[in-house]
Parts: C-alpha cells; sequence; structure tokens
C-alpha cells in the first residue's frame, strides 16, 4: 500500500508539475494545483496557488486561469466565463504534462540502470526454440525445438525478448510464424486458444533452460523435505536423462502421489533422492521451479540516459501496438492493469530492492504519459484534440460545449476504471472462481 501510494504520488505530481510549470513560464496564473478531485480536504496556499489534497484519489489538476474547464469542473460547481489563453499557449500547456512524464521515464530507467538491474540472459539470446509444451498452441502447429522465429506476424524478432513480448501481447487469435529450419524458412500459422489470467498468450514456444531448480515454499516442496537444496542441477529422473528444465514437469507431471527416484549434481557431486510427489488435480508436482541465469546490468551516467531512451521507445512502440490490437479486439483487455494491479506490482517491485520500484516508476510514467495523449474528453489529449477542431474552425467552441464533453469522458473514464478494477480483482481469485466470472 506504501508503495502504492508513492508511485501514484510521485507520478501525479511529476504530471502536474509539468502543467505547473509550463503555465508559470508562459505567464499564466495558476489558482489551484490539485491531487484529486472535488472536495478540499487540506492544503496551504503559496504566491497565489491553492495547493491542495482533494477528496476523490483518482487523479489531480492544475486549474491554470485562462485554460478553459478542466477535469475538478466535472465535479465541482462548474467552470465560470474567463478570457482565455491563446490556442498555442493552451497547447503548450495542455502537452507539458504528458511529455514531463515521458521524460521523467527516460530519466527513471536511466537512473535504475546506474544503480544496476538484473536482467535475464535469455532476453538478448537469438530467439531460438528451447522448448514447446505438448498439446499447447506451438506443437499443435508443428513448431520444434531448434527453429529460430524470424518474424511474428510480419513483425522482425531479434532476440528472445521481441519474441517473448510479440507472444504475449497476441492475445487469443491467429499468429503467423516465420522460422528457419535446417537451411529452410517456413512459414508457420498458429492459432492461439489459451491465455492467462492476465490477458496474455499461451503459446507454448519456452527458451531453452538448464534443469538448476529453486525450492517452493517452506512445506509445499516435496524436494525440499527430501533434502534437496537451491541450485542442484537434475540429471535423471526414475533413471531418464533430464536435458533441460522443462522435461521435469513432463516426467514428473503424470505420476501424482507416486515415488521417484531423482539423480542431481551439487557443487560437482552427484546425488540420489527417492520421494513420493505431490497430488495436485492429478498432476505429479515435487514443489520446485525453474532459475532464470541473469546479468547485472550497471552503466554510467551516459550510457544509462542513451539505453534509457531505447528502452522508453522499445516500450512505446509496444505500447502503441497494444493499444491498437485492444481497438481491434485481438487482445484481451484483461492486459490492462487498474489500481488493485499497480499496487501489487509496486510492493513487488518495492520488495525487490529500490533499484526495482524506481524502474517501476519509470514503466508507468511512460504509460501514464503515453495515455495522457490519447484523444479521450477530459485528459490531455482530448483537451487538445479540441484545440486542434477550434483551430480548424478558427473559433472557440462554447463554454457549456466544453464542459458536456469532459462530463462524457469522465463518465466513460470511471466506466473503464470499473471494467479495469473488475479484472484485476478477477486475476487474484482462486481458479475456480476466476474461471467462473471467465464464463460470465
Amino acid at each position: 500500500i506504501f508503495a502504492f501510494i508513492f508511485v501514484l504520488g510521485v507520478l501525479i505530481t511529476i504530471h502536474e508539475a509539468g502543467h505547473f510549470a509550463m503555465a508559470r513560464f508562459l505567464g499564466a496564473p495558476v489558482e489551484v494545483f490539485s491531487v484529486g478531485f472535488g472536495k478540499r480536504i487540506w492544503g496551504f496556499e503559496h504566491k497565489g496557488t491553492d495547493y491542495r489534497l482533494s477528496l476523490i484519489p483518482l487523479g489531480g489538476y492544475v486549474r491554470i486561469i485562462g485554460l478553459g474547464p478542466d477535469e475538478s469542473d466535472v465535479v465541482g460547481e462548474g467552470a465560470q466565463e474567463m478570457d482565455l489563453l491563446p490556442r498555442w499557449k493552451r497547447a503548450l500547456i495542455l502537452f507539458a504534462g504528458p511529455l514531463t512524464n515521458i521524460v521523467g521515464a527516460v530519466v527513471f530507467v536511466a537512473l535504475a540502470l546506474m544503480m544496476g538491474v538484473e536482467m535475464p540472459t535469455y532476453l538478448e539470446e537469438p530467439p531460438v526454440v528451447g522448448w514447446v509444451e505438448p498439446q499447447s498452441p506451438a506443437d499443435d502447429a508443428g513448431i520444434l525445438e531448434g527453429d529460430v522465429v524470424m518474424t511474428v506476424d510480419g513483425e522482425a524478432i531479434e532476440v528472445w525478448r521481441d519474441l517473448e513480448i510479440a507472444l504475449l501481447t497476441a492475445g487469443k487469435g491467429d499468429v503467423l510464424l516465420t522460422v528457419e529450419r535446417a537451411d529452410r524458412i517456413l512459414e508457420i500459422p498458429m492459432i492461439i486458444d489459451r491465455e492467462s489470467r492476465y490477458g496474455f498468450g499461451i503459446s507454448g514456444i519456452e527458451p531453452r533452460l538448464e534443469a538448476v531448480i529453486q525450492l517452493g515454499p517452506t512445506g509445499s516442496s516435496a524436494a525440499a523435505a527430501a533434502g534437496i537444496e537451491n541450485g542442484d542441477l537434475i540429471l535423471a529422473i526414475d533413471g531418464e536423462p533430464v536435458d533441460q528444465y522443462y522435461d521435469l514437469p513432463r516426467l514428473i507431471g503424470p505420476n501424482p502421489g507416486k515415488s521417484v527416484t531423482i539423480d542431481v549434481r551439487r557443487d560437482g557431486h552427484p546425488l540420489q533422492f527417492t520421494f513420493v510427489t505431490r497430488d495436485e488435480g492429478g498432476v505429479g508436482k515435487i514443489g520446485v521451479g525453474p532459475v532464470f541465469p541473469t546479468a547485472m546490468q550497471k552503466l554510467g551516467p551516459i550510457g544509462s540516459l542513451r539505453a534509457g531512451y531505447v528502452e522508453c521507445v522499445r516500450m512505446t512502440y509496444q505500447t502503441f501496438r497494444v493499444i491498437g490490437r485492444l481497438f481491434s479486439g485481438k487482445t484481451s483487455l484483461k492486459q490492462v492493469s487498474g489500481p488493485v494491479g499497480i499496487a501489487q506490482i509496486s510492493g513487488e517491485a518495492a520488495r525487490s530492492g529500490v533499484h526495482s520500484l524506481i524502474m517501476l516508476l519509470g514503466i508507468i510514467s511512460l504509460q501514464l504519459g503515453i495515455f495522457n495523449l490519447l484523444p479521450i474528453p477530459i485528459l490531455d489529449g482530448g483537451h487538445l484534440t479540441i484545440i486542434a477542431f477550434e483551430s480548424i474552425i478558427r473559433r472557440d467552441l462554447p463554454l457549456k460545449v466544453k464542459e458536456r464533453i469532459l462530463e462524457v469522458g469522465f463518465y466513460l473514464l470511471i466506466l473503464l476504471m470499473i471494467v479495469v478494477l473488475f479484472n484485476d480483482v478477477v486475476k487474484i481469485l482462486p481458479e475456480g472462481a476466476r474461471q467462473f466470472f471467465s464464463r460470465g
């Protein structure tokens, strides 16, 4: 909760500070700087500006004299007739908020890279298929281990990171893969008919992972109870050699509640353990997970800024790609996280360390900047769209018309918030309840 409050507070303050700074620079008086909407519950005045916390914690606003009606008018007493600033000044002030978030995102990501970020090494490796889950969409399509994925739906794939993002954001539906197999180029259509609780497509394509394991929570791991330790390399199960981690579920899953013999290597020494697997819904489990090799990515000031910029450009492209797929119906709205999802992610990032929390600030700041530029009434992009329309017709729309447009946008935003919040809650429900709501 504290991490969520911190993330939300910092990013809203940055966004509104962008509007505030540009208004001051252009000589426009600022009447209110508010975190939240509605009734003022606390604040102070300084140099003609009322800095306040307001009752409805769904964002914030800066009331700038001459900018026209803003978000506060929708839940307040309504805007008063006033002389408006020139359209170019209004446009610059409105654009400054999202721009500050985007610039802040580059700075946050760069700062995290300067501090050092643990990154899975496979993400920058060639996109070679290391494992195909049996009876998965990839298996049904005929994807084989060793295939090198070149494109997904025409989009070039250079490293595993590109492949992972392309498949995750594909959602359900048809996907066309171009792969290289034994010096042949093949086009393989694949139908993704499954998605995770977060709305991401499940293709069954995985990178190659050594069978080095980490133990699950204390009390739920049969392997730990038998004496297997973190970092052990699994060599064989019941005498059948294990080539990589994904052989484990293949060999253990069909044996729920049965005795298995597992050979491991620990510090160069072979060891053998025999114990009974757990029966979880008719599937054998031993309570272990994979270890993803990581490397510390730590850069200097110039290198981190350059890398931060490149990473934000990449995330921006992927964000618009997902937005496009949302509007076309090819991607599930489940991929969008609301307050509950952001709170969960914030807490996990805070527990992982300051560098993870700073990286999260960068990611969410970028999304906030992009979201606010969308042409949705009540958002900055909606205001900018109205100004562009006014510039075309060479006159300002009546104040009441603008207020009605803002009201429509406000209620649409509330509706979107309800849907996203519902999805957030469903994601954290037990499997049975989640399936019930999904069917509903």
